[in-house]
């Protein structure tokens, strides 16, 4: 890739393991050699556990008011050689000054330029839950989006709306999308059957299955990656198939000519 590009991990619903899923893309990417950051919009302010981060650590996007100018001040270093900019521990009134300021027309994309100056840079953004005004922001301005769901009925009762406009009006021409099919366990009947509709009727829109594996968990009581806690697991498995996918369709965009997006309103 000559020029930056965004990844958005989103999902209408909590609890799917986005934020995970996101953390093993920043790493995943940064282990594939390029420079790779990852920035944590969602108040829960997780993203960072998976990094090494001192828990105590409270700075962040949302702390203390959204940054007027160089965003990279903020960034701290994690794990993988991945930069990571945490959402912060923030008060209410600062979530709410951090929506507002992504509803303002300019200030996301200009954060997103100081950020991505150098080529080769791949920036993986955690979205919260649901909609949201990161999602509004984020989603004109993003190369690829991934939207994690869960192999249960309550998911599958969410597809027909990511159909019909779970992201906002406005996607750039070009930005892929794909679905994100996590924590599958075949062992269970409805589960596996679930699997296999979304493997069928999502054939071309499925990117990748992630099992469910212990290493998981374990690899983020750590604060390190399933990668380097346990590399011959199912999960690293299914995580690196993931991120080479991931960069495929990148690369295949960027030959196309497809253009970075930083110059848009948002």
């Amino acid at each position: 890739m000559a020029h930056a590009v965004l990844i958005a991990v989103a999902s209408p619903k909590g609890g799917v393991g986005k934020t995970t899923c996101a953390a093993h893309l920043a790493y995943g990417i940064a282990a594939a050699g390029y420079r790779t950051l990852a920035l944590d919009l969602d108040p829960q302010n997780s993203l960072r556990l998976h990094f090494g981060i001192p828990l105590g650590e409270a700075g962040g996007l949302a702390r203390g008011g959204p940054p007027a100018g160089d965003w990279m001040a903020r960034v701290l270093n994690g794990g993988g050689g991945v930069g990571v900019l945490p959402y912060g521990a923030a008060d209410g009134a600062q979530r709410r000054e951090l929506d507002q300021a992504l509803q303002t027309p300019g200030f996301l994309s200009a954060g997103l330029r100081g950020l991505a100056e150098q080529p080769d840079t791949v920036l993986v953004v955690d979205l919260p839950p649901g909609p949201s005004p990161a999602l509004d922001a984020v989603s004109p301005l993003a190369n690829l989006r991934l939207t994690l769901l869960l192999a249960d009925s309550a998911s599958v009762s969410l597809l027909p709306g990511l159909e019909d406009g779970f992201y906002p009006p406005g996607v750039a021409p070009g930005s892929e999308h794909r679905l994100v099919l996590n924590q599958v366990d075949i062992r269970r009947r409805l589960n596996r059957e679930i699997t296999e509709f979304m493997q069928t009727r999502y054939r071309d829109s499925l990117l990748a299955t992630l099992h469910r594996d212990e290493a998981v968990p374990e690899a983020g009581a750590r604060q390190i990656s399933v990668f380097e806690h346990a590399e011959s697991s199912r999960a690293a498995r299914d995580l690196g198939m993931l991120c080479r996918r991931s960069l495929a369709l990148l690369k295949g965009a960027d030959s196309a000519g497809y253009s970075p997006l930083w110059g848009h309103n948002r």
